[in-house]
């Protein structure tokens, strides 16, 4: 892989912590879901792992609901 490919990838990925931290924070699902996407994905591109990127969004989805799931406590 070119260096420049690799630094996009690792821009990406920071970028996908960023808006996974605060959507977490804002307690906003579909930010968790995009953020854990752009999180994982370079990294699982990086590391050779292609197989597995189907998986991600599954993956995306139970972190978007565990953070849905937080919200809907905090109100009863």
């Amino acid at each position: 892989m070119d260096g420049y490919y690799i630094a996009l990838l690792i821009v990406l990925s920071c970028t996908g912590l960023i808006w996974t931290a605060k959507g977490i924070s804002k307690k906003l699902r579909l930010m968790v879901f995009f953020g854990v996407i752009l999180m994982l994905a370079p990294i699982l591109i990086i590391m050779g792992w292609m197989a597995w990127l189907p998986l991600i969004s599954s993956v995306a989805l139970v972190v978007s609901w565990c953070v849905r799931r937080d919200v809907k406590r905090q109100h009863e």
